[in-house]
């Protein structure tokens, strides 16, 4: 299982401790993983195996996921990120994050990616 799954998993266990049960964003549904039955809230899912939080590439979000975010205040929906650090370890460390923190000091950023992974070994010199 990738990090990405544990993390979801992680975090769909902790909400039915809770009480909570989650239901996987369908494949047309952007800008959360999760969601609860009555659709008034909504979670995204953050997994990294890094140990310590401040070498975490935690800053960036999608638009889809800052939109969702505002589409939740807007509706009176309530939209929640989870971090999870150390995900491979025994004890993993869960940061809940408000999303009107990333509505209120979300700042866009232009990134520009070069997505040839795969193709590197033809440009090998």
């Amino acid at each position: 299982m990738n990090t990405g799954k544990k993390a979801e998993e992680f975090v769909r266990k902790y909400f039915e401790m809770n009480g909570i049960i989650l239901t996987k964003a369908g494949k047309g549904d952007l800008g959360y993983d999760f969601r609860n039955a009555t659709g008034d809230f909504f979670v995204e899912v953050k997994g990294t195996a890094a140990k310590d939080i401040v070498k975490v590439l935690f800053r960036y979000f999608t638009n889809t996921e800052y939109e969702k975010a505002r589409s939740c205040r807007k509706a009176k929906q309530k939209y929640e990120i989870h971090l999870i650090v150390d995900i491979n370890s025994s004890s993993p460390v869960h940061y809940v994050i408000p999303g009107t923190l990333l509505l209120e000091s979300g700042k866009p950023e232009v990134t520009w990616s070069l997505p040839i992974r795969k193709e590197f070994q033809k440009y090998k010199i």
